[in-house]
C-alpha cells in the first residue's frame, strides 16, 4: 500500500512537468519550424490497479405512499351585481361607391315632319318626398296634309290626362282623368273619278272623357292581393254616335303557400249606346271567374270558370246566362323544350267604343253584339334553345257565334258597317321568337296565320289571312338606342257593298324606324320614319295610309 503511493505521487510530479514544460516548448519555436524529437517506447511496462470489493446487498424497499380515497370540496357561491353587457348589432360598413342618378320630375318633346305634322308631347310629376304622387301629361300630332288630295285626308290627335296615387301603409289610392280628341276626315273616294272633282268629304271628331280611381295592396308579396277599380268613360262624334259606360273590375288573389294560388276576377260593364238606328239601350255584362293553379319548376296547371251575364238580343238565343270552363297547363320537359295546352270558352265584351277604336271609319250599325265564344282549345311547344333565345309555336282551334266583321256601307261607301258570323271557327298557327344578345339587341318575332270557316258570310271581311311582326332594338353605344320595326298583313277581302264588290287587298308591309341620340344627360335628339317603303297600303278598303313619313325633334328633361 505504501509504495502504491509512492508511485501515484512520482506519477502527479511527472504530469506536472509535462503541463508545463510542452507548451513553453511548442511556443518557443518559431512559426513554421519543425524540430527533432525523440520519443521512447517500453513495452514491458505493465499499469496496474487495486482491486475493489463487491457489495452484493439489495436496497431496501421502501413503503409506498397511499392517498385519501375521498375528496370534499367546499364551493362558495359569489353574486355580483354587474349590469348585463348590451351587444348592438351593426351591419359592416363597406365604402362602395354611391351611385346616384338624378331624376327629373318632367320632360318635353318637339318635333317636326313631312305632310305639316307637327308633334308636342310632355309630362310632368310631382314626388317628392310625401306619401302622394301626381302627374300631368299632353299629346299633339297632326298631319296637315294626307294620302288623298291634300288637306282633305288630314287628321289630328290631341290627348290630356291627369293622375295620382295616395300611399298609406299597407295600401294605395289611384285615381285620374283624360280626355282624348281624334280629328279625321272621310277620304275613302277615288280622286280621279270627274264626277267627285269638286267633293269635300265629311269630317268627323271623337270626343272621350274618362274617369276612373281604384285602391290595391302594396307589398304584392303578401298572401292575399286586390285591385279594385272604377271607371266611368263618355264618348261622342260628330254625329248620332255616342256612348256612356260605367264599368267595375275587381282582381283578387290568395297564395296559399309557394305553389298554390286561387284568384277570382270580376267584371261588370253598364253601357247605354245611341246612334241612327238605335237609342235607349241598356247592354249589361258581368263576369266572374274563379280559378285556382299550382305551379313548380316544371308544371303549371289552372282550373277555372267562367260565369257570364249578358242582355244582348239575338235569334235563336237559349240564355243570358253562360257557364263555360277555363282548363290550361304546361310542362317543361326540360329548359330546351316543354309543352303547353288549354280548353276556354267566354263571352268577349265588344262595346262601340271597341269597334270605333278598331276601324275609325265606321259608320251607323243596326245593332251591337258581343262575341261568345263557345270554345278555343290548342297545343304546343316552347323552351329555350340556346342563351337568351326562346321560341314557342303551336296552334288553336275556336267556335264563335257573333264573330264581327267590316265591309263597306251601302248607303254611303265611304263608312263602314258591322257585319256578324252566326257561327266561326277560326284556325289559328301561331310562332312567337325572342332573342337578347349581350345586351345590345333585342328581337322579338310574331307569325300568325288565320283560316276562317263562315256559316254565313262570304269571307272573313277586313281581317287578315296572315300576320307578321318583328321589333328590334339596338344599343350600338351607349347614348344611341335605334329601334327598327316590320309589320307585314296580308290575304284581307274588302267588301263594297254599295257595288256589290269583293277586292283582295295587296299585302301589307310597313317599315319603321327610330333613333335616339343622348346628347347631354337631359337633352336628346330623335328621328322616326314610317312607310320607309312609301308602299300605298290599305287596311281598309278604299283609305291609303300616308306614304313615306318622317319626324325629327328634340327631349328635353326638365
Amino acid at each position: 500500500m505504501k509504495q502504491t503511493v509512492q508511485k501515484a505521487f512520482i506519477f502527479a510530479v511527472l504530469g506536472l512537468i509535462i503541463l508545463v514544460g510542452v507548451p513553453k516548448l511548442a511556443f518557443s519555436q518559431e512559426k513554421g519550424e519543425v524540430k527533432d524529437q525523440e520519443f521512447i517506447i517500453r513495452k514491458d511496462r505493465v499499469l496496474t490497479l487495486p482491486v475493489q470489493p463487491r457489495r452484493f446487498e439489495r436496497a431496501p424497499a421502501l413503503p409506498s405512499a397511499k392517498g385519501s380515497t375521498s375528496f370534499n370540496y367546499d364551493v362558495k357561491q359569489y353574486f355580483l351585481t354587474l349590469p348585463p353587457i348590451g351587444i348592438k348589432a351593426e351591419a359592416s360598413q363597406k365604402n362602395f361607391p354611391k351611385v346616384t342618378e338624378e331624376k327629373y320630375p318632367g320632360f318635353a318633346r318637339i318635333g317636326y315632319g313631312n305632310y305639316g305634322s307637327p308633334l308636342l308631347e310632355g309630362r310632368y310629376n310631382l314626388w317628392e318626398d310625401e306619401n302622394y304622387n301626381i302627374g300631368a301629361k299632353f299629346r299633339h300630332q297632326s298631319f296637315a296634309k294626307g294620302p288623298v288630295r291634300g288637306s282633305e285626308s288630314a287628321e289630328s290627335f290631341n290627348d290630356f290626362g291627369l293622375d295620382g296615387t295616395y300611399f298609406m301603409d299597407v295600401f294605395q289610392l289611384y285615381g285620374g282623368v283624360k280626355y282624348d280628341r281624334h280629328k279625321f276626315n272621310f277620304y275613302g273616294f277615288d280622286p280621279a273619278n270627274l264626277n267627285l272633282v269638286d267633293y269635300l268629304p265629311s269630317q268627323n271628331i271623337f270626343n272621350t272623357f274618362q274617369l276612373f280611381g281604384g285602391i290595391q295592396n302594396i307589398d304584392k308579396m303578401d298572401g292575399v292581393n286586390y285591385n279594385a277599380r272604377l271607371g266611368i268613360r263618355a264618348f261622342n262624334d260628330n254625329f248620332l254616335a255616342s256612348e256612356n259606360e260605367v264599368s267595375i273590375t275587381a282582381n283578387s288573389s290568395y297564395w296559399y303557400n309557394d305553389n298554390l294560388n286561387g284568384t277570382i276576377d270580376f267584371d261588370i260593364s253598364l253601357t247605354s249606346p245611341k246612334d241612327e238606328f238605335y237609342g235607349d239601350i241598356n247592354r249589361n255584362y258581368f263576369k266572374t271567374k274563379p280559378n285556382i293553379s299550382y305551379r313548380d319548376e316544371a308544371l303549371k296547371i289552372s282550373v277555372g270558370v267562367n260565369i257570364v251575364f249578358e242582355n244582348d238580343v239575338t235569334l235563336n238565343k237559349k240564355s243570358d246566362f253562360h257557364v263555360f270552363p277555363a282548363l290550361g297547363g304546361e310542362y317543361m320537359l326540360s329548359k330546351e323544350i316543354g309543352i303547353y295546352g288549354a280548353f276556354e270558352g267566354d263571352v268577349l265584351r265588344k262595346t262601340y267604343y271597341d269597334f270605333v277604336m278598331e276601324n275609325q271609319f265606321l259608320g251607323p250599325s243596326t245593332q251591337l253584339l258581343n262575341t261568345i265564344q263557345n270554345f278555343k282549345t290548342g297545343a304546343g311547344i316552347k323552351g329555350t334553345l340556346l342563351q337568351g333565345l326562346t321560341y314557342e309555336a303551336g296552334f288553336n282551334i275556336g267556335k264563335y257565334r257573333n264573330m264581327h266583321f267590316f265591309a263597306n256601307s251601302p248607303s254611303d261607301s265611304l263608312r263602314f258597317n258591322l257585319l256578324y258570323d252566326e257561327m266561326t271557327r277560326v284556325l289559328n298557327y301561331t310562332v312567337k321568337v325572342g332573342w337578347e344578345y349581350e345586351g345590345w339587341y333585342n328581337l322579338t318575332a310574331t307569325a300568325d296565320y288565320f283560316n276562317y270557316s263562315l256559316s254565313t258570310l262570304g269571307a272573313a271581311y277586313q281581317r287578315p289571312e296572315w300576320e307578321i311582326t318583328l321589333n328590334n332594338q339596338f344599343k350600338p353605344a351607349e347614348k344611341w338606342l335605334v329601334y327598327f320595326n316590320a309589320h307585314l298583313m296580308g290575304g284581307i277581302v274588302g267588301f263594297n257593298q254599295q257595288s256589290d264588290l269583293t277586292e283582295v287587298l295587296p299585302a301589307i308591309l310597313d317599315l319603321q324606324l327610330k333613333a335616339d341620340y343622348q346628347i347631354t344627360e337631359r337633352i336628346s335628339a330623335f328621328a322616326i320614319g314610317n312607310n320607309l317603303l312609301n308602299r300605298n297600303n290599305q287596311r281598309f278598303l278604299n283609305y291609303p295610309v300616308r306614304g313615306i313619313q318622317g319626324i325629327v325633334g328634340a327631349t328635353i328633361k326638365f
